[in-house]
């Protein structure tokens, strides 16, 4: 496992522009799926602050934006956050990772992370975070790849985003919500995914 310094440090300019390459391709499609996300999210907030941690190119803070929101994003990447900054200038986005970026305690309503936890140095001290700066009865929104994709035996070398500094840790229904009611997270509900992935919500007890 990599150290957070050096978790970071993969997180270089053409690591970015990668990401954004890839973004513009399917914008559209993109926005889209942000607003459907945020709209789900947003029926189980209690208020209207929200925090998307790995916010990218800044689409799900531009969809809750359009909802009314409050929103934050934070993002590991500067090169992304300040593409984001750029395409959306009425939303504030905040350059690092999420465990070394100071954020007040329960100042946030909803979060949303999608596709981040696998990459995270620290599961334990991720999740305390997050649930450090949610409100109790907050909504907390995550997607992850699930682990039954890279148990089907074979050369794990060939597997999809397998091993750091990409994908760090993979997640079963069972241990992603033994992880979370470990930090204070119950109502723990899984969400209909077309793809091979996690997608949950829970709640801030």
């Amino acid at each position: 496992m990599p150290s957070m310094e050096e978790a970071e440090a993969v997180q270089d300019a053409e690591t970015g522009q990668s990401y954004i390459d890839g973004y513009l391709k399917k914008l559209d499609s993109k926005m889209r799926r942000s607003r459907k996300r945020m709209r789900a999210l947003k029926r189980r907030m209690p208020g209207n602050r929200l925090l998307d941690i790995g916010s990218n190119i800044g689409c799900l803070v531009a969809a809750g934006a359009e909802q009314g929101l409050d929103a934050t994003g934070v993002e590991i990447n500067p090169v992304l956050a300040q593409e984001a900054q750029r395409r959306y200038p009425a939303g504030r986005f905040i350059v690092g990772a999420f465990e070394t970026v100071t954020l007040p305690h329960a100042a946030f309503d909803g979060v949303y992370c999608s596709e981040v936890i696998e990459h995270v140095v620290d599961t334990n001290a991720f999740l305390e975070g997050v649930a450090r700066v949610m409100v109790p009865g907050g909504a907390f929104y995550l997607t992850t790849p699930a682990l039954r994709e890279y148990a089907k035996g074979g050369d794990p070398g060939s597997w999809r985003d397998f091993g750091a500094p990409d994908h760090k840790l993979y997640f079963s229904p069972g241990n992603i919500r033994q992880m979370l009611g470990k930090h204070g997270f119950g109502d723990v509900r899984s969400s209909f995914s077309l793809g091979r992935g996690l997608k949950l919500f829970a709640r801030r007890l």
